[in-house]
C-alpha cells in the first residue's frame, strides 16, 4: 500500500514537473523573438537619432539604413533556424509577419527617409518636409498595429503555455 501511495504521488507530480518545464521552454522560445525584436527597434532607433541628426553625414546614415536591413534579415534567419515551438507554429507566424512588416517599412517608408535626408539643403522644400512628417506617421501607425496584433499572438501563446508575461 504504501508503495501504491508513493507511485500516485510521483505520477501526480509528473504532470506538473512536465508542465512547469514546457511553460520554461515556451518562455525561453519567446524570449529569444523579444530578443530579436528588440535589435530590430534598436536599428531603427539608430536610423532615426541618424535621421534628426543635422551634420549625419552619406556614409552614417547609409550605415543605420544597412544596419536596420541586416537585423530584420538576421532576425528572420533566426526565425529559421528556431522554428516552432514543440509543432506550434503560433508565435513563429505572428513574429514573422512583424518581422517582414518591418522589412517592408525599410523598404518603404524608411528608405523615402533616407531618400530626403541625402537631398541637398537647396531642395527641401516645405512639401518635402511635410512629406516627410507623413512618412514618419505611416511608420508609426503601422509599426504599432503590427506589434499590437504581434502582442495579441504572444498573449494567446502565453496563455496556451501557462506563461506570465511582465
Amino acid at each position: 500500500m504504501r508503495y501504491l501511495n508513493l507511485l500516485l504521488i510521483l505520477l501526480s507530480v509528473f504532470p506538473f514537473s512536465s508542465c512547469t518545464r514546457r511553460a520554461q521552454e515556451a518562455g525561453e522560445y519567446n524570449d529569444i523573438i523579444i530578443t530579436r525584436q528588440k535589435n530590430i527597434i534598436a536599428s531603427f532607433d539608430r536610423f532615426d537619432s541618424t535621421f534628426v541628426d543635422s551634420i549625419a553625414n552619406e556614409d552614417q546614415i547609409d550605415f543605420a539604413f544597412v544596419d536596420m536591413q541586416s537585423n530584420v534579415k538576421r532576425s528572420l534567419l533566426a526565425l529559421d533556424s528556431i522554428g516552432p515551438f514543440n509543432n506550434d507554429p503560433l508565435l513563429e507566424v505572428a513574429a514573422r509577419e512583424l518581422f517582414h512588416t518591418y522589412e517592408d517599412l525599410i523598404e518603404t517608408e524608411y528608405r523615402t527617409l533616407k531618400d530626403i535626408k541625402l537631398m541637398p539643403t537647396q531642395n527641401i522644400t516645405g512639401a518635402i518636409v511635410d512629406s516627410s512628417y507623413a512618412v514618419q506617421v505611416r511608420i508609426h501607425d503601422r509599426s504599432k498595429m503590427a506589434q499590437e496584433k504581434f502582442l495579441l499572438t504572444q498573449e494567446e501563446f502565453g496563455k496556451k503555455y501557462n506563461l506570465v508575461f511582465e
